[in-house]
């Protein structure tokens, strides 16, 4: 090849690199862009990811402040002492004890409590008060003793010292009395003196219907308890309470102004973490053998009478289960909300044993609520509810209550904690749905909530004294060695609870206590 062809095939291999230079420049600018562009992204995704894991890791842990009265509550237990498994778990909820100040009690040496875990021992010497007639009569019924084994002191401290320098075993008290003496090498026995009734007051089954928390937090920081035992739960299914309903995009929180503090609740979801329990089947079974879709396998109102070896939801109603038969609960009430297009809604449902019960609480109680309370007996072919299966698996007289949600439905507008409350404020879809007919019932306040649920209670209280209760002795089945036998209870007596005209006229504010936080 001559030099001046090689020359110019050279001239135009250049031209051709020169060429694709110029066209590989800007596309190695681009990438060197899009590379910037996407780490970019990738940082903000990141602390969009690390933020939002912080704020919910922060829902998840938050607890809910529920003031505890001083020398008002007497006991804390908690849900792993029936359902051993949820200890150090979120399903480990508490269970407040509040006994009648007029109780019977036996107030002993502290050393000494053990030996009357099951009873007064036979050959104990007894003191008592002069006076205490009601003590006196109950501790010679249940001990089976004769008039004159009881002797009668001056007065409860007089009884305190006697017991504490040794001259009698024990002392006949009430419970208010005795409280006030425990402590110095003093402590209330075990020892069971007189039979009372007690009551089971649960809200939070369901963390999307707030009133039946609020209803129950209303009985703890309210109720003073005369005779009988009052037990309350405000977050039965703890872990629900630790995330939010899928696709509802609802609030994480609501709260209150309570003489310049505030009190702030979680609003959670209806079912169980799924980070506490998963996988999640195609179709749930329960224990029954009755099938539901699967969403309702972490639904702890389908999950009684429960297992302690079942699913995590069931470990958490055995822990209801095995309390009320433990602890001989005498009624339970399960406290719950339902949305404005649901049919079973401002209703009492009730198992068929408690029937007396609720027909004495529609005749003479619910009717200071003002409305229709609709009575529904449970059906006996829907498994899994507080008010079958504790019906049948205990010895408790069970009830369930619903009020009008607006925040529980599906039609309503923007999901706002002003939607929870519904005070003051008006969904826009809801009432048109209202005017057209379209609903159970109306959308109400959390105020008018509360109260249906507070004088829901009070009545079925009512009920249960108009109906000179025996405690039942025959139920279904009973892991217990020796189910107890029918007894006469007498009265429930409380007060301290607002009625219906009160919480409506002044809101439930008025009756929570202010934070200590």
């Amino acid at each position: 090849m001559k030099f001046k062809e090689m020359m110019q095939k050279c001239s135009e291999i250049k031209g051709k690199c020169g060429s694709v230079a110029a066209r590989i420049k800007p596309d190695l600018t681009n990438k060197k862009h899009n590379y910037i562009a996407a780490a970019v992204c990738l940082v903000l995704a990141l602390a969009v990811l690390i933020v939002s894991a912080c704020q919910f890791s922060s829902f998840r842990n938050y607890q809910t402040e529920f003031v505890l009265r001083e020398g008002v509550v007497d006991d804390v237990l908690k849900f792993h002492e029936y359902s051993r498994y949820l200890e150090g778990t979120s399903g480990d909820s508490d269970i407040y004890v509040i006994n009648g100040t007029e109780n019977t009690v036996a107030l002993v040496k502290e050393g000494e409590a053990g030996n009357y875990a099951n009873g007064v021992p036979e050959g104990a010497k007894l003191c008592a008060v002069e006076g205490s007639d009601a003590q006196i009569d109950a501790a010679t019924a249940t001990l089976g003793l004769a008039e004159g084994d009881i002797a009668l002191l001056g007065s409860a401290e007089d009884a305190a010292q006697a017991v504490k320098d040794g001259t009698y075993d024990a002392a006949v008290l009430r419970h208010g009395d005795a409280k006030k003496l425990t402590g110095d090498g003093l402590a209330i026995a075990e020892a069971e003196l007189e039979k009372v009734p007690s009551l089971l007051v649960i809200g939070g089954t369901h963390p999307n219907e707030p009133a039946g928390q609020l209803t129950a937090t209303l009985f703890l920081e309210n109720a003073v308890m005369e005779r009988g035992i009052l037990y309350v739960v405000t977050e039965l299914n703890k872990s629900a309470y630790s995330h939010s309903q899928p696709q509802e995009g609802s609030p994480w929180y609501y709260e209150f102004e309570v003489d310049g503090t505030t009190r702030t609740f979680k609003y959670g979801a209806r079912a169980s973490n799924p980070v506490d329990q998963w996988p999640t089947p195609d179709v749930y079974t329960h224990s029954s053998g009755q099938q539901l879709s699967s969403s309702e396998v972490r639904n702890i109102n389908r999950a009684y009478p429960g297992s302690e070896t079942g699913t995590f939801t069931e470990q958490i109603a055995w822990a209801i289960t095995n309390f009320v038969n433990t602890e001989q609960v005498t009624m339970v009430i399960d406290l719950h909300e339902a949305s404005p297009e649901y049919e079973v809604i401002n209703a009492c449902v009730y198992h068929q044993d408690s029937a007396a019960i609720a027909s004495n609480a529609s005749l003479f109680g619910f009717m200071n609520i003002g409305e229709d309370i609709k009575m529904e007996v449970s059906a006996l072919n829907l498994h899994g509810l507080t008010h079958r299966e504790l019906g049948d698996y205990t010895s408790a007289y069970v009830f369930l209550f619903e009020t009008s949600n607006a925040s529980q439905g599906k039609i309503h507008g923007k999901f706002t904690s002003d939607l929870i409350l519904y005070d003051g404020y008006q969904d826009k879809y809801y009432e048109a749905s209202l005017e057209k007919g379209l609903l159970y019932a109306p959308a109400v306040s959390i105020n008018v909530r509360v109260a249906r649920h507070t004088e829901s209670v009070s009545s079925i209280i009512e009920g249960f004294n108009l109906s000179d209760c025996y405690s039942r002795s025959s139920y279904e089945y009973s892991y217990l060695e020796n189910p107890p036998e029918s007894q006469y209870l007498g009265d429930f007596l409380i007060s301290g609870i607002p009625d219906y005209t009160e919480v409506t006229e002044n809101g439930v504010a008025n009756y929570l206590l202010p934070s200590e936080k």
